[in-house]
């Protein structure tokens, strides 16, 4: 996500409000998404945790993408939507907890975008070797194998972040005369001025492990499976005519969930591409119309962590089944065995 921290300069005014756009759109528009994000993503984390669901290793990346963008979405409601909707309501209350949790909350939030784009990209590169190179999968797709790539991702995502915590800190506090009361000051630190720290990480490091690197591996690997799909359908055609009913559902099956990851990468793509751009505009210095698209990637990324779940359902019947299952059954704390009824019926 691109920076929308209210850092005040010292020559600024102590308190300054955001634009009335900045305020509907990242506030008032995105708040019913973050809801429902949050709502749907502890849903599926509770589905793809069962102990069945974790008997496939495609779903452990599922697992791990449905809790970073839960971070992601945490971190957007404290750093984004709160104090927008904050001063809208002019509750100053809640503006200084914003303010105050704003430096660690955009630190985990930058972690977890960080673990979505690359858990993206495993997982495309999982697919890719199932799919194009099916004779090596079982060799190389052990789930000894997944846990390391897994944990390698978590690790490397926390350590390349690592510095975002140290970026913005709470500089005082001020009087801000529109909310009748005294408001803390973030302010940037030295390390986020530092001329090399903005060369070094965000021109080259950020640029190439957050978007180059990963974009062209998704690119090329999903390409390569809808190819492969492709040549898979026309042996579909051929087997709804010679091959017997259970050979043909199960191809079925592996078309429509190669279909699925590759819907995921193709959104994922489309709501992030913003981003990229953003990041373009910000080094060229064209700082006007930086400040007018910041807001819209950062609702993009939003929308990113929560239209998993609507590609989920539309073409996983299995998934769809025990989400409803859970929507029903969650006030009554439904049994396992019932969950396994469903499971083993779709």
């Amino acid at each position: 996500m691109n920076e929308s921290i209210p850092v005040i300069e010292e020559d600024n005014d102590c308190f300054q409000n955001y634009e009335e756009s900045d305020r509907i759109l990242l506030g008032v528009v995105a708040f019913p998404f973050l809801l429902f994000g949050l709502s749907a993503n502890f849903i599926s984390l509770k589905i793809f945790l069962h102990k069945l669901m974790r008997l496939q290793t495609l779903n452990w990346y599922l697992m791990i993408i449905s809790i970073s963008d839960s971070g992601i979405l945490l971190g957007a409601f404290f750093v984004l939507t709160l104090p927008r909707i904050s001063e809208l309501l002019v509750y100053a209350s809640t503006v200084k907890m914003s303010y105050h949790l704003a430096p660690f909350m955009y630190g985990i939030m930058t972690v977890a975008q960080t673990v979505s784009v690359w858990m993206n990209t495993v997982m495309s590169l999982h697919r890719f070797i199932g799919v194009c190179v099916p004779f090596r999968a079982s060799n190389i797709l052990t789930p000894g194998n997944v846990k390391r790539v897994i944990g390698g991702v978590l690790i490397g995502a926390a350590l390349f972040n690592m510095s975002r915590f140290f970026e913005v800190t709470v500089a005082d506090n001020c009087f801000a005369e529109y909310f009748n009361a005294e408001i803390p000051r973030l302010s940037t630190t030295n390390l986020r001025d530092n001329v090399v720290y903005k060369m070094i990480f965000y021109e080259w490091s950020y640029t190439l492990f957050m978007f180059v690197i990963p974009f062209t591996i998704l690119i090329i690997v999903n390409t390569a499976v809808i190819i492969a799909v492709h040549r898979s359908r026309k042996i579909h055609a051929k087997l709804n005519v010679y091959a017997d009913d259970v050979r043909r559902q199960d191809l079925a099956k592996e078309i429509s969930t190669s279909i699925m990851l590759v819907a995921i990468v193709l959104a994922f793509l489309c709501c992030n591409t913003l981003t990229f751009v953003v990041n373009i505009l910000e080094k060229l210095e064209w700082n006007s119309a930086y400040r007018t698209t910041v807001p819209y990637a950062n609702l993009f990324v939003i929308i990113n962590s929560i239209i998993n779940m609507c590609i989920y359902c539309l073409f996983s019947d299995k998934y769809r089944q025990l989400f409803w299952f859970y929507v029903r059954l969650m006030p009554c704390r439904g049994k396992n065995g019932q969950f396994e009824a469903v499971f083993n019926n779709h």
